[in-house]
């Protein structure tokens, strides 16, 4: 029989631990804590209660005394341990209050506040509250939004493209320059410098305002803002040439060959100028993807029957 699958009668256990065992009884005890692990733990245990208990040798102690003793010990120390549970387990519960007051605190104040900015390169951020922006190079943002803020507050410095999750709850509004933009859910480009903001539509609705007026804008429009512009006027966006930056395609739709020279400029850190004022309007349909400069405006003179003329510092369009 496998002495270590035998339970050992807790009567046996508190004699042998008071001394009042048979050798035999004795020997048993011992094979059977030597057995496993876990019965040597329950030895020790037994021995650690009955020495804390301050039970005394005596010869005169029968085994049941002694177990009845134990029991009473046990009994002893399982009501403190309730007690000390029933003490803590207010203030557990005050603790963990605080902490989720805090953590509530942290995701709408703190976690809820971001500040970002581009240097050499576009910055792709996931904004707290879901929205995606694409930073342009040199552009900067900071996002305030949060359970107490009634609305979710951007302040942008250059361009971005807007991603913004939807929430009717909570408008998502911009100020950029001199400009505000409102949406609720939507997607679209802002590209502001010294000269003013344009805003750019590719999905939803979006409302543009300065110091004078507003304008509602959908997909495929757009509003050019001048600084101490009183008056806004949309108008239709031909092709995408505002996500260039971060799709690295430049498409035309019946784009005005001055708009598109306009962001060569930029991607190309070129001085392309249009001589003849004739051809600034000029439409073209194409996509550029990996080609060069000269490769450009080579394919825009050949479909627009224009001349390019390269000087020292600048490109000529005649």
């Amino acid at each position: 029989m496998d002495i270590n699958s035998t339970p050992i009668n807790e009567d046996l256990l508190a004699k042998y631990l008071l001394g009042e065992a048979t050798v035999s009884e004795s020997e048993q005890v011992e094979r059977w804590a030597k057995s496993a692990p876990e019965n040597l733990k329950q030895l020790s245990d037994f021995r650690t209660i009955l020495e804390k208990s301050k039970l005394q040798i005596d010869s005169s102690i029968d085994a049941q005394d002694a177990l009845a003793r134990l029991n009473l010990r046990l009994e002893k120390e399982a009501k403190t341990k309730m007690w000390g549970y029933k003490t803590i387990l207010p203030w557990v519960a005050a603790i963990a209050v605080i902490f989720a007051a805090g953590l509530f605190g942290y995701k709408n104040l703190v976690a809820n506040k971001i500040d970002v900015a581009s240097s050499a390169t576009i910055l792709t951020q996931v904004l707290p509250d879901g929205s995606t922006v694409i930073l342009n190079k040199q552009s900067s943002l900071s996002f305030v939004g949060g359970f107490f803020n009634k609305t979710r507050q951007v302040k942008l410095k250059g361009e971005a493209f807007f991603k913004v999750s939807a929430n009717k709850a909570k408008p998502f509004i911009i100020d950029v320059n001199q400009v505000r933009v409102t949406v609720v859910g939507t997607a679209f480009n802002i590209k502001s410098n010294s000269n003013g903001t344009v805003v750019i539509v590719e999905s939803g609705i979006v409302k543009v305002n300065n110091q004078g007026d507003s304008v509602r804008l959908t997909a495929g429009e757009k509003v050019e803002v001048t600084q101490n512009q009183t008056k806004l006027f949309k108008d239709e966006n031909q092709g995408k040439l505002y996500n260039y930056y971060y799709t690295g395609e430049l498409i035309c739709d019946r784009t005005p060959l001055n708009e598109l020279v306009l962001v060569l400029n930029e991607k190309f850190k070129a001085n392309i100028v249009i001589v003849n004022p004739a051809i600034q309007t000029l439409p073209i349909s194409t996509t550029f993807k990996n080609e060069q400069l000269n490769e450009i405006l080579e394919i825009v003179a050949q479909t627009l029957k224009i001349k390019v003329e390269y000087g020292k510092g600048i490109i000529k369009l005649k």
